[in-house]
C-alpha cells in the first residue's frame, strides 16, 4: 500500500487526479491510500513522513507549491514530489527540490500511468534498502545506506545515520532479525553495525569510517570478522 498526497487549490484537478489514480490502482493491482487537500498551508498541516508520493500545483494561494516542497522537502527527504502544473518554466527549480517529474496540464491518465510506474519502481528499490521506524509519534523511513549502527540507549534504540541521530522505539534483537540480511551485524550485546561502514576491527573495538568507535564482544568477534570479510568480499 502506497500512501499518496494530492494538493491542488481547484477541486476539478484533485478530484481528477484522484480518479485517474483509482484507475492506476485497479489497472496494476497497486493498494493507494490517496489523501486530498487544497492548499499549502493545508498541506504542510497534514504532511507526514510516511507519505510515498505527493502530486503538487505551483500556482496556489498564500503558500506557493514550490514554497511548499522546499519546506517539506527540509524534513522528509524520501517523498517523492511530483509537480502537476501549467507552469514549466520552474522546471529547472523543483529539480532543486529534487522533484521526481513534471505533468503538465491538462493532465491525461497515459501521462499518469507512466509517471507512477516510474515512481513505484523507484520506491520498490529504495523500501529493499529501508525500513519503518516509530520515533516519537511519527513513522520515518530509515535510510539503511546512511545507517552506520544501531545503540541500545537506555530503554530506546539510537540509529546513527549520515544525517540524523533517531530515537527508535523496539529491542535490539528485533532489529538484529530484520536486518541480518541487509549487511548487519551484532557486535556487542548494546550495539548493531552497519558492516559497510567498519574500517577497521581491532582487539575490543572497531573503527568505523564516521570516527565513531564500537566496543566488540569477545563472544562475537569471530562472526563479526567472518561477516565483515563477505562484505568486504562482495557477498553482502
Amino acid at each position: 500500500m502506497l500512501k499518496l498526497m494530492i494538493c491542488d487549490d481547484e477541486s476539478v484537478i484533485c478530484e481528477s487526479i484522484q480518479r485517474m489514480l483509482e484507475r492506476f490502482s485497479e489497472e496494476c493491482g497497486i493498494g493507494l491510500d490517496i489523501k486530498i487537500c487544497r492548499s499549502g498551508e493545508e498541506l504542510l498541516e497534514q504532511m507526514t513522513p510516511d507519505f510515498d508520493i505527493l502530486f503538487l500545483d505551483i500556482r496556489m494561494g498564500k503558500i506557493s507549491g514550490m514554497d511548499a516542497a522546499r519546506k517539506i522537502r527540509e524534513k522528509y527527504s524520501d517523498v517523492c514530489m511530483i509537480f502537476v502544473t501549467t507552469m514549466t518554466q520552474y522546471a529547472l527549480e523543483g529539480y532543486k527540490v529534487h522533484a521526481f517529474g513534471f505533468l503538465k496540464k491538462p493532465l491525461t491518465y497515459a501521462q499518469l500511468r507512466l509517471q507512477m510506474l516510474d515512481a513505484v519502481h523507484m520506491l520498490k528499490s529504495r523500501r529493499s534498502e529501508s525500513i519503518m521506524v516509530k520515533s516519537g509519534n511519527d513513522s520515518w523511513r530509515l535510510d539503511l545506506n546512511k545507517l552506520y549502527y544501531m545503540e541500545i540507549y537506555g530503554h530506546d534504540i539510537h540509529a546513527v545515520c549520515a544525517d540524523q541521530t533517531l530515537t527508535c522505539y523496539g529491542s535490539l534483537s528485533e532489529y538484529e532479525k530484520l536486518l541480518e540480511e541487509k549487511g548487519f551485524c551484532r557486535c556487542h550485546k548494546s550495539y548493531l553495525v552497519n558492516l559497510r561502514y567498519i574500517r577497521q576491527i581491532g582487539a575490543t573495538q572497531i573503527f568505523m569510517t564516521d570516527g565513531s568507535v564500537i566496543p566488540v564482544s569477545k563472544y562475537r568477534k569471530k562472526e563479526l570478522s567472518e561477516a565483515f570479510a563477505r562484505c568486504i568480499g562482495g557477498n553482502i
